[in-house]
């Protein structure tokens, strides 16, 4: 393989995108951005849309279409995603396209080839660093030496490389769906109030008219669970949503946080509604709290780039981990709040960190677990406490003055649990994810360069994704 060296120019067609910006709207093709390329993929929600007319404009140039490899030649260098099926879109700005020959190169190869490092280096010497931003020069481009071998050991290798982005890309959508669960059971119990509602109705207490739209939704859906149990193919009396997962207690959860959930637990919830000045209609016995009550929001330390050790600990700013460091500040789990220039960021960190001075990270000063206290400052909008000076920042005794609905102690036990084993699963997931990245990292310029042959390669895949 070491001498299947030819240039982009044999073996794609390059094309650009338009020189200016069409209008935006909410709805249409996609007008693809440079920013939706990150780490190889195509991230179509950070692209806006265009009219139907300004699609035909667009599109005069070239029309993306499936198996295109999609970059971006100005500012993001390097970045490059394949162009998915079904989807309508122009190149943006700034973004260009290589159209493979299909007959002599594989289109997932062709993109795993552009990322490996020394195609990547190839981009990085024929950089131009301009006064405004570095680019390459499109009419250079299909000079460019690239490795090609033989199409069966490209499609080989492709599907190697691939395995390991799908593990990723899957165990990232788990990831995905266990925190929308998490925040979905958190608004449905706390926020809505959705247990109360259904033990007020199974009791026959009368709900309060600001709640009566969302008793009716809950009176249908009990009654569909009812019907459910009395059916003649049911096997027991649970119903079909309440079988995961099992906490520590024993008790077991809803999968889908909209359903009734078992009567073990729902007996944990209040079965009434009580009138509270401040915050209008609350479950009975549960408490009317400041956040400051709740949790202490403590500055970060000073720590500047210059002054990091390498590291594994992550240094979060407001705008989210902004490199590491060799010493953690503050022990793992942990919440951190944007301070000053991403105002009200907010992010649960699985790891040891170091906070620096531009946010502020949570000391909880009572028995309610950290994933509540992270779950329920989501609802406090703190993005919008923003001080209005030239730096907007949060000042967080407007935070801290803030009034919410606290649940007893043994609810928020059982939410605490409940949020521990989603964690659990989504931290074991997110290490493997990097286990699986640096695994592909490292298969990726040994295969295309051949130091590697594909049989140890699929070995190394199948004892990653194990």
């Amino acid at each position: 393989m070491a001498g299947d060296w030819t240039t982009i120019g044999d073996i794609a067609e390059v094309f650009d995108g338009p020189h200016a910006t069409p209008k935006k709207i909410e709805e249409g093709p996609y007008f693809l951005s440079i920013s939706s390329l990150e780490q190889g993929k195509l991230d179509l929600s950070k692209s806006a849309h265009i009219s139907e007319e300004q699609y035909i404009k667009w599109t005069k140039r070239v029309t993306p279409q499936e198996g295109d490899v999609l970059f971006s030649y100005e500012t993001r260098l390097g970045e490059a995603a394949l162009m998915p099926g079904g989807i309508k879109a122009c190149l943006g700005r700034r973004m260009g396209l290589l159209r493979p020959n299909k007959e002599v190169v594989d289109p997932s190869y062709l993109l795993f080839a552009y990322l490996s490092p020394d195609f990547q280096r190839e981009i990085v010497a024929r950089t131009n660093s301009g006064a405004t931003v570095d680019r390459i020069a499109l009419k250079e481009l299909p000079s460019f030496p690239i490795r090609i071998p033989k199409l069966q050991e490209q499609r080989e290798i492709a599907s190697v490389l691939s395995a390991l982005d799908n593990k990723i890309e899957l165990n990232r959508q788990i990831n995905a769906t266990l925190e929308s669960m998490a925040q979905a059971l958190f608004k449905s119990w706390f926020v809505d109030f959705d247990p109360v509602i259904d033990n007020a109705l199974a009791a026959g207490n009368p709900i309060p008219e600001p709640l009566q739209a969302r008793a009716e939704k809950r009176a249908a859906l009990l009654a569909a669970s009812a019907a459910d149990t009395r059916s003649p193919n049911a096997t027991d009396n649970t119903h079909p949503t309440q079988t995961a997962p099992h906490t520590q207690s024993g008790t077991t959860a809803p999968a889908t946080p909209l359903q009734p959930l078992p009567a073990d637990l729902r007996a944990l919830f209040p079965d009434s509604f009580v009138f509270n000045e401040e915050m209008g209609w609350v479950p009975e016995g549960w408490e009317v709290k400041q956040v400051g009550e709740l949790l202490e929001l403590a500055y970060g330390k000073a720590l500047a780039a210059k002054n990091r050790i390498p590291g594994e600990v992550p240094v979060y700013g407001s705008g989210g981990v902004s490199g590491f460091h060799n010493e953690a500040i503050v022990d793992a789990p942990g919440i951190i709040v944007g301070r000053k220039g991403t105002v009200g960021s907010l992010y649960w960190v699985e790891k040891d960190f170091f906070p620096i001075d531009t946010v502020f990270y949570v000391k909880n000063k009572s028995k309610m677990p950290l994933y509540w206290l992270y779950r329920m400052l989501a609802t406090l909008r703190i993005e919008n406490m923003g001080a209005d000076s030239a730096v907007p920042g949060v000042n967080r005794n407007v935070v801290c003055a803030c009034k919410v609905i606290v649940p007893s102690d043994v609810i928020a036990d059982f939410f605490g649990k409940l949020s521990e084993s989603f964690n659990s699963r989504r931290s074991c997931l997110s290490d493997q994810n990097q286990y699986l990245s640096d695994v592909r990292d490292l298969l990726l310029p040994k295969l295309l360069s051949g130091k590697i042959q594909l049989p140890e390669a699929k070995r190394a895949y199948v004892e990653a994704a194990q």
